[in-house]
């Protein structure tokens, strides 16, 4: 059974004012995922929707039209992205029904209670306006 949680962050976990206060917190199959946007949580689900995964290289003409032709000094050859840190036994077929499932029920709460914001840009703006609020 996997556990949803609506966490406050407190003033040390934030690194500005800029990031969101809540985050929620998903306990499933002995792994724990953070989210503090919607967006990110939609991502997860994407990624977990799939059975076969692509190849996880990045064409060099994609970095650097991401980065710039100066690519290889900003992204070192030993970054990782978030889904390639994930523990291999979370992409077995039972296992990942239960998180994907575990994940869609998340969304389901985090945009029915709206607790946290649909993209990080969103959050910025919400805490922007709570910051402008509390000057005036």
């Amino acid at each position: 059974m996997a556990r949803i949680s609506k966490i406050e962050l407190n003033r040390q976990e934030r690194k500005s004012a800029m990031i969101p206060c809540y985050a929620i917190t998903v306990h499933v199959a002995s792994f724990r995922f953070g989210f503090g946007s919607i967006q990110q949580l939609k991502e997860c689900i994407e990624y977990f929707s799939r059975k076969t995964h692509p190849s996880s290289r990045i064409p060099a003409k994609v970095l650097a039209a991401d980065l710039g032709e100066d690519w290889r000094e900003l992204r070192g050859w030993d970054v990782e992205r978030w889904f390639e840190r994930l523990p291999l036994y979370l992409l077995e077929e039972p296992k990942r029904q239960k998180v994907l499932k575990a994940l869609t029920r998340a969304l389901e709460i985090a945009e029915q209670d709206k607790i946290l914001p649909p993209t990080r840009r969103e959050a910025n703006r919400l805490a922007l306006r709570r910051s402008q609020r509390g000057k005036g």
